[in-house]
């Protein structure tokens, strides 16, 4: 392994590589025994006649005091320079790094910055519902002169004409409102799945226009939605006012010629809503020019919420 030492000032330089130097001769010194090579020359006996001057002597002591010195505080010493060498050189910044070249502080110009990590990954948004348009919309867009992102608030109400909180609707007891709800509402589930129109919508139109069955025309002519005979009823009919009134031999067969007539002609686009939006439906019916009235669709609103007649949906 190899370790790059990077140190920007030339006096602290000076000072590491003393400090090198000196531990590694402290290192090998207090390697050395004392009664080894340096013990020897101490305790050497004379080759020759001649005995060692007193100079010689006393410099081999100063050698061997030496070694010993260093020996026992090699450790100490070592402290000491680096303490020296701290306060020598103030300046000192050194950058270690392991198997790699010492870093430049020239800039680099293709540098690409760095690109920290989200801490949070944002939610997912959930794909967004597209609302299917039909012909209806645009039919109902058109009449009531409306955007398409006014289609969910397609039912408003006639400024000139509003329809009182208490007015009452139908005359009959609430007695005979249930028991021709009870009567007529398999008649009008069976329609719905058959024309896609709103059971609670055709039992409105029925109570309204019949009275709960108690009107002298639902009696007389088994006809529960007041159908005039038009351009197209060749059948049996009755006159009443002057108006041509369609006339039934069966309960159902007024029901059923309802559905049929919603599902043709000028009305036949409003099979296209949904079965379970009696608003969008009532609304329709009277953009369509179903009724004269021009709160028929309130009535109508006013009727399915007050008896719940959307419980039959």
């Amino acid at each position: 392994m190899f370790y790059i030492c990077v140190i920007r000032n030339k006096n602290t330089l000076i000072c590491v590589l003393i400090y090198v130097k000196l531990s590694s001769i402290c290192y090998l010194i207090s390697r050395l025994q004392v009664s080894g090579h340096f013990a020897k020359l101490t305790t050497r006996k004379p080759a020759t006649r001649n005995p060692p001057s007193h100079n010689v002597m006393k410099s081999k002591e100063y050698q061997v005091a030496v070694v010993t010195f260093f020996k026992n505080h090699w450790f100490k010493l070592s402290i000491l320079l680096i303490v020296l060498t701290a306060f020598a050189g103030k300046n000192l910044n050194v950058d270690f790094r392991l198997n790699a070249p010492a870093k430049s502080d020239k800039p680099t110009h293709n540098a690409k910055p760095e690109v920290k990590p989200l801490l949070h990954t944002p939610p997912e948004e959930p794909p967004k519902k597209i609302q299917r348009t039909t012909e209806a919309d645009h039919y109902i867009a058109q009449e009531n002169n409306i955007s398409k992102t006014g289609l969910l608030s397609v039912f408003r109400k006639n400024d000139k004409h509003e329809l009182p909180g208490d007015a009452q609707l139908i005359y009959a007891s609430d007695a005979q409102v249930r028991a021709f709800v009870g009567r007529f509402k398999k008649v009008a589930i069976t329609e719905m799945e058959k024309f896609n129109i709103p059971a609670s919508v055709t039992l409105a139109q029925a109570l309204l226009a019949s009275q709960a069955g108690t009107s002298v025309i639902a009696a007389q002519t088994n006809n529960y939605f007041n159908l005039e005979c038009g351009t197209t009823w060749d059948k049996a009919h009755s006159t009443f006012d002057g108006a041509c009134i369609r006339q039934y031999e069966t309960a159902w067969s007024s029901f059923r010629n309802h559905s049929e007539h919603l599902t043709q002609g000028s009305l036949q686009h409003l099979t296209h809503l949904d079965k379970t939006d009696y608003t969008r439906w009532a609304k329709g019916l009277e953009l369509a020019n179903y009724s004269t009235d021009n709160l028929y669709a309130e009535k109508l609103i006013r009727i399915i919420e007050e008896y719940q007649l959307t419980m039959l949906e």
